[in-house]
């Protein structure tokens, strides 16, 4: 699936792309889709660890795993 941007060239869709996609790219959280991350993954797990809206877990290392898990393809 070709990615999909909004008005300010942001990727929206990284669910749906794999990691040569979208790596050190402008990338919407694929999983609360509120935060935009400047250069893909950097940042991510303090996102998710703290901040994410979607994320599942009690701890931030649960959160972060069920992260990595869902969003296996945007990782190398």
């Amino acid at each position: 699936m070709p990615e999909k941007f909004n008005k300010d060239g942001v990727i929206i869709n990284a669910e749906d792309l794999t990691v040569l996609e979208v790596v050190q790219r402008r990338v919407r959280c694929p999983c609360c889709h509120s935060m935009v991350f400047k250069k893909w993954p950097l940042g991510w797990d303090a996102h998710v660890a703290f901040k994410c809206r979607g994320a599942e877990g009690d701890t931030d290392q649960e959160r972060k795993m069920y992260f990595r898990e869902r969003f296996v393809r945007l990782f190398r």
